[in-house]
């Protein structure tokens, strides 16, 4: 196992008591080195009781560290009691947060969890009023899954500002109370937990409240692991390293942070890389410095956005590779108020840019496929130019009727299963049809899953399916309809077979096609040959070849030439990460597509001539 690591690497194999942050450059084999501690301590003793516990921040990366166990270890079990293996989020929910939650909640059930990832919030949606793409107005009560609390018992947004009627740098009045809409989302919330509600930002913050009210479940949850091993954890908020620091005092003695600042890209979702350069001051330290996937070209440029000293090339079938990373330019379209530039403009101004890559991977031996090219992008709008669908979605004309909430869940559910997307189009439906049915008597129905647990429980599951299914194909064709004539089609079968209840939507806002509003679930993979998608998508992947497409500004931060010269403001930092980590994904081609004007600034900053 030791031969074939690195001696950085090995450091990794060989740590075995204590607390230690392992700072790791972009392709410094960080995954498999983890694989292979665990691998190495599963070999060295029986774990009966107390267990390893794996965490990492998505389910790709938790993913990947099991298929490195499976494919180069041969552990096919790992994650099995008394072992975990899994995201941080979903060992907060299994040992603290779903368990205890109630303790501090004041609900008197095991809580549920709603919001995304888990089931959609219906309860107040289709209440927001827009004026010119602002939110002027809404019930507080549909805010309750777009926020939580942080660390200092203070309400936070987690989705984007904008989709908020007012301005959260407005949180108190001059007299020092708390601005009204904010406190209104406050009541909302708490209302919520004490019906057992929460979101996973709100099921980290109880999990946090829990272990600090009640020492004896710390305890009992920190004696329950030997060692904790946290991937990513660049990529921690200030509750979740809270979390691990109760643990660790608690009993949890043996901790491994495992990750890379200059990779943490999630700061919109409260990441905060600072909490993981803390640790690295505190604990003890081990330094991946060798980059084990790209080319010494490539690796000269990605130095230039590190905060590393040095990161070295020691790939020896690319470390050599002669190809110079380059940054070509393309022109923007004029704007005017009278000539707005076209989607085909804009197209037509990148095409250059992408013939001259293809052509170029062509001339290296490099096959154009998913797994050996991608074009990478800072910022939806570019994957318009690629053809990539987004849902048509104008504000100013939302469709969906005020507690009706259900219809847009049952039109989508309906539009999925045609496009063969079954599972998530079932629960869709299912959730849909069961609210529909239920609202006629009851217009604040809200169907949560215990709900439809305790619905198939009187039914039985077979019933219950075949009850779902007789209402989907009850339910006409989408094809190319409008939302307004699917909607009557839907309410004439719909009362020929018997419902009691009909869909309804606003006329005046329904003359959109149905595959305009929801197009974005239903990109396809096979679009293109080549691997496509944002920064954010690539992150942890390796590709032969990569062209970035980056734009005059990203999104309302600074234009890229002001943050190169002048220096990031702060909130801005992660733009540059953001562009360090899509140009550490490739082996041997990497291309910069840029405005022609920006040409000059990004060459300086990269030092590429």
């Amino acid at each position: 196992m030791a031969n074939s690591l690195s001696d950085n690497q090995k450091q990794i194999l060989n740590f075995r008591h204590g607390l230690v942050t392992v700072k790791a450059c972009p392709g410094s084999g960080k995954t498999y080195s983890v694989a292979a501690r665990i691998a190495m301590m599963l070999s060295e003793r029986d774990f009966i009781r107390k267990g390893i516990a794996a965490l990492s921040f998505t389910n790709v990366a938790c993913d990947e560290i099991n298929d490195k166990l499976k494919s180069e270890f041969n552990i096919k079990w790992f994650g099995t009691h008394p072992h975990f293996l899994g995201t941080i989020d979903s060992f907060i929910n299994r040992y603290i947060f779903l368990p205890f939650g109630h303790l501090v909640m004041g609900c008197n059930k095991r809580p549920e969890l709603v919001g995304k990832p888990y089931s959609h919030w219906t309860k107040g949606k289709g209440e927001r009023r827009y004026f010119k793409g602002q939110c002027v107005g809404a019930n507080p009560d549909e805010f309750f899954d777009c926020t939580t609390f942080d660390i200092t018992d203070t309400l936070i947004p987690i989705v984007p500002n904008q989709l908020f009627p007012f301005s959260w740098k407005k949180y108190y009045n001059q007299d020092g109370s708390v601005f009204k809409k904010i406190r209104d989302i406050i009541d909302v919330k708490k209302k919520f937990f004490k019906e057992g509600y929460a979101n996973q930002s709100d099921a980290n913050y109880h999990a946090l409240k829990v272990l600090q009210k009640y020492p004896l479940i710390a305890e009992s949850v920190a004696h329950q692991f030997d060692y904790f091993i946290i991937d990513e954890a660049q990529d921690t908020d200030e509750v979740q390293m809270a979390i691990i620091e109760i643990l660790n005092s608690k009993g949890a003695s043996n901790i491994m942070l495992v990750g890379d600042r200059d990779q943490s890209i999630f700061e919109w979702n409260d990441a905060t890389p600072e909490l993981f350069d803390k640790k690295y001051d505190e604990w003890g330290k081990i330094h991946l410095s060798e980059n084990r996937r790209s080319s010494r070209n490539i690796c000269n440029v990605i130095q230039n956005l590190s905060t590393f000293q040095r990161i070295f090339a020691v790939n020896p079938e690319v470390v050599n590779y002669d190809y110079l990373p380059e940054i070509v330019g393309f022109k923007l379209p004029s704007i005017s108020k009278t000539a707005p530039v076209t989607e085909f403009e804009s197209k037509k101004s990148l095409l250059p840019s992408l013939q001259y890559f293809f052509a170029l991977c062509e001339q290296h031996g490099i096959e154009i496929n998913k797994s050996n090219v991608a074009v990478l992008y800072r910022g939806n709008a570019f994957g318009r130019y690629l053809d990539i669908n987004r849902d048509i979605y104008d504000h100013d004309k939302i469709p969906w009727i005020a507690k009706n909430y259900h219809v847009r869940d049952i039109v989508r559910g309906k539009f999925l299963f045609e496009n063969g997307i079954f599972d998530e189009a079932y629960k869709i439906l299912e959730k849909g049809y069961l609210e529909g049915i239920n609202k006629t008597h009851d217009p604040s129905f809200y169907c949560n899953s215990e709900f439809i647990k305790q619905h198939i429980e009187k039914t039985d599951f077979k019933l219950h399916r075949e009850e779902v299914f007789r209402f989907v194909n009850c339910l006409p064709r989408i094809d190319d309809l409008t939302l307004r004539q699917w909607i009557q089609k839907s309410n004439q079968k719909l009362t020929a077979a018997g419902y009691n209840f009909t869909l309804s939507v606003i006329n005046a806002n329904s003359d959109v096609a149905i595959k305009d509003l929801f197009a974005g679930d239903v990109n396809k993979n096979d679009l293109h040959k080549f691997s496509y998608g944002t920064i954010h998508s690539a992150k942890g992947k390796t590709f032969e070849a990569v062209l970035l497409l980056v734009g005059k500004k990203p999104g309302n931060k600074s234009a890229y030439k002001k943050i190169l010269e002048a220096g990031p403001k702060p909130g801005e930092e992660e733009e540059l990460r953001n562009i360090y980590v899509a140009i550490s994904r490739p082996r041997k081609i990497l291309m910069i597509a840029v405005p022609n004007e920006d040409i000059s600034v990004w060459k300086r900053k990269l030092k590429i001539k």
